[in-house]
């Protein structure tokens, strides 16, 4: 399996070549018409043992099941992974992570695995942040308005996996309260393109802080967006939300934009856009996506797809063992006009981390990573050279 599959699903993740070579199907249909409640307590009740499938339009999510208790999650949503959560929580560094990320082809073992024997973290450290992984990520799916599901019966993960198992009325309960509450915040904070302004005179009433709302507050500057806050906190997108949303009742921010120009609409069309690329109908994709972006010209999605078909559509291959550079100041960085994920990246470049190490401490699916790359060494903002060469050599090749 390749080093970033791997690596990317962490310590309690079944690959994707297990998830092929499963058989058998139960129980599907689309969330609309049932929803998670209602299908997390067929599961509890009936103590069925298989996997949940979840299709969004953007990720998917498998929860695998025990005599119908939750035992583990696997996400297609990179900001999901173990990595991320433990640079979320500040439990390693981003080059701790990498430099284990970089060893699991040699010590063939899981994340957790060797950053315990590292002694950078403990088993009982590991096993509560799977935990709050896995439980947050099964409650981002309540917050779903579209989706299909399928239940797979008698499917368990692979042997390697970190099992838990945890009580479904619980996480349905949350789950609820969880939607309840999102409507309350989305009232007020319309969307995740939604600008907030930190209140000095009302911090100085409210001092001494948490560390979360210190964080967040001095994040929060009048001009980024929240779904940018979200990338550089590496939080869930929830989480974010809700402190923006206490702080916002206790007039410690201002709402600049209250965003929500994105839509219901741009959902499905997203979802339509995403079947396309699965299917390998690029040109169809591309049009799909043209089309989103002529009436939502700031739609960041539907930006991002984009730039990864067009990725594909050119068959530009990039070598991840190249070492990015930058070609510019970083006062030119600054006024170049890059995406959140493109400043993200951008701003890993350090001359000495390869193509390949960057992207494996990015909370963003490898595709669009590279195609980012490709777009900024095409600007001109990168520049790339080999491993250990004397000169700078082009970093794409057709």
């Amino acid at each position: 399996m390749p080093l970033i599959s791997r690596a990317r699903n962490g310590y309690d993740s079944p690959s994707e070549d297990f998830w092929r070579e499963q058989t058998g199907m139960g129980l599907m249909g689309d969330l609309t018409t049932m929803g998670l409640e209602d299908i997390f307590q067929w599961l509890a009740v009936g103590k069925k043992t298989g996997v949940l499938e979840l299709k969004g339009f953007l990720h998917t999510k498998r929860v695998f099941f025990h005599d119908g208790k939750v035992t583990s999650v696997w996400s297609s949503d990179p900001r999901e992974y173990l990595g991320q959560y433990l640079l979320a929580y500040n439990r390693i560094n981003e080059e701790q992570l990498r430099e284990a990320l970089a060893s699991q082809e040699d010590e063939n073992q899981l994340l957790g695995r060797i950053l315990v024997n590292r002694q950078l973290i403990t088993e009982t450290e590991i096993r509560r942040i799977v935990q709050l992984k896995v439980e947050e990520s099964i409650y981002d799916t309540f917050l779903w308005d579209i989706g299909s599901f399928e239940f797979h019966d008698g499917q368990t993960p692979p042997q390697k996996t970190m099992l838990l198992s945890l009580d479904v009325t619980g996480i349905v309960l949350e789950g609820a309260r969880r939607v309840d509450e999102w409507k309350l915040i989305r009232s007020v904070i319309k969307g995740g393109d939604a600008v907030l302004v930190a209140v000095s005179e009302a911090i100085a009433e409210m001092l001494p802080l948490a560390p979360e709302d210190a964080d967040l507050l001095g994040r929060l500057d009048g001009h980024k967006t929240i779904d940018q806050v979200v990338i550089e906190m590496r939080a869930p997108e929830f989480k974010v939300h809700k402190l923006v949303f206490d702080l916002h009742e206790k007039g410690m921010v201002r709402i600049i934009r209250p965003g929500g120009k994105l839509g219901d609409r741009s959902s499905l069309q997203l979802q339509r856009a995403r079947q396309l690329v699965e299917k390998q109908k690029l040109q169809e994709a591309q049009e799909e996506l043209r089309l989103i972006l002529h009436d939502q010209p700031k739609l960041q999605e539907a930006t991002r797809m984009l730039e990864v078909v067009e990725h594909l559509l050119e068959e530009v291959t990039l070598d991840e063992s190249l070492i990015p550079e930058l070609a510019v100041s970083i006062e030119e960085l600054m006024q170049a006009q890059l995406g959140p994920n493109e400043a993200f990246l951008a701003t890993r470049v350090n001359s000495v981390w390869s193509i390949k190490d960057i992207i494996s401490i990015s909370p963003f699916p490898h595709d669009e990573c590279m195609a980012i790359f490709a777009k900024l060494l095409k600007r001109g903002i990168l520049k790339a050279q080999k491993p250990h060469a004397g000169g700078a050599q082009p970093g794409l090749r057709r």
